[in-house]
């Protein structure tokens, strides 16, 4: 990485931060209060809001016994949405604890409406899953469902038309699927490493670039629900372990995906498989992390400067204006209302 570059970035990431701190102040297997914050941010790279619903399926009270309760995906849902909501400056974010199959459709129905041109979308499901053994169909499975009554389940066909009234509004929309066969989501399109990923140029065009993406915890295949005891299964064990000790101030789903793929078939007998959704408008592009508080080692505080746009305050009435200016003390906090990155 350049010198020219590493400054680029480094201005981007701590005008980022900055921003935000103005404005906010196993082995059981996976068969598959809403929480809205009031702030939202920005991309520098591509614009728009960061927006997330995270589903955790953990309960199931199914009266045939059939969907047993799992260990993990309320840890899992609530885990990620801590490391979206603190490192990378997701700002609508939204939980769903314990989902029926209404509450799911609900959800989603109401992040359709929600989402803006230019948002960048996330949805995270854990929980258990389905597939059809004549059919080969897959479904995301709510607490709710019972027994092998495919008609309380969720199938991924709706999920599909769903996420597509998303991304249809969205420039980046990710799905997040932690279930068993929920490779069977992505069928019909797949996506390797770019040769170019990790360059400033490619950052900068797949930003320009619509892009519907989905990384699953494993193919058509059973995966594990507690790893070594973590509290969580291994996809989301690792994925959190890269989104945490992640030091890449830009980090793209392709890259996730082949850093959190690796890691889970070298410790588990599963492999996570990632791709587009078919017939949603992908365009190539790639969903966007943006790290909020980025370590360089060897660069001198003082040499960091952040150029600022401050907005001036409405005009006051004139009997609220002082009589007499008074010096201000070096004390006084600066406040900074619009940040304007320096490139």
């Amino acid at each position: 990485m350049s010198a020219t570059r590493n400054r680029l970035w480094l201005t981007l990431l701590f005008t980022t931060a900055l921003a935000f701190h103005t404005l906010g102040q196993a082995q059981q297997k996976r068969g598959i209060s809403l929480e809205p914050t009031k702030q939202s941010v920005s991309n520098p790279l591509g614009g728009g809001v960061y927006r997330a619903l995270i589903i955790g399926n953990q309960d199931y009270a199914d009266p045939s016994g059939y969907w047993r309760s799992l260990k993990t995906p309320l840890a899992d849902a609530r885990a990620v949405q801590r490391v979206l909501r603190d490192s990378y400056g997701f700002r609508d974010v939204r939980l769903l604890a314990n989902a029926t199959r209404r509450d799911i459709l609900l959800a989603l129905h109401d992040l359709g409406k929600r989402v803006q041109a230019d948002d960048n979308v996330l949805v995270y499901y854990a929980g258990h899953g389905f597939l059809e053994p004549d059919t080969e169909r897959g479904y995301w499975v709510p607490v709710d469902a019972q027994g092998t009554d495919h008609t309380t389940f969720l199938r991924n066909s709706t999920i599909r038309d769903e996420l597509s009234i998303v991304s249809g509004r969205a420039r980046h929309t990710l799905l997040i699927s932690d279930s068993c066969f929920s490779g069977t989501l992505l069928r019909g399109g797949s996506r390797g490493m770019p040769r170019d990923a990790g360059s400033e140029r490619y950052y900068r065009q797949v930003a320009a670039k619509k892009s519907v993406q989905i990384l699953s915890a494993g193919g058509i295949e059973y995966v594990d629900d507690d790893y070594a005891a973590s509290g969580h299964s291994p996809f989301t064990y690792f994925l959190l372990n890269t989104l945490s000790n992640n030091q890449r101030d830009v980090l793209v789903t392709s890259e996730l995906a082949a850093d959190v793929t690796t890691a889970v078939a070298n410790n588990v007998d599963q492999v996570p498989q990632s791709g587009v959704l078919q017939g949603s408008g992908d365009e190539l592009g790639e969903f966007i992390f943006l790290k909020l508080d980025v370590q360089v080692e060897g660069v001198d505080p003082e040499r960091v400067k952040v150029q600022v746009n401050v907005v001036p305050a409405p005009p006051k009435a004139e009997s609220e204006l002082p009589q007499a200016a008074e010096p201000q003390s070096s004390d006084t906090p600066l406040r900074v209302i619009a940040p304007m990155p320096t490139l």
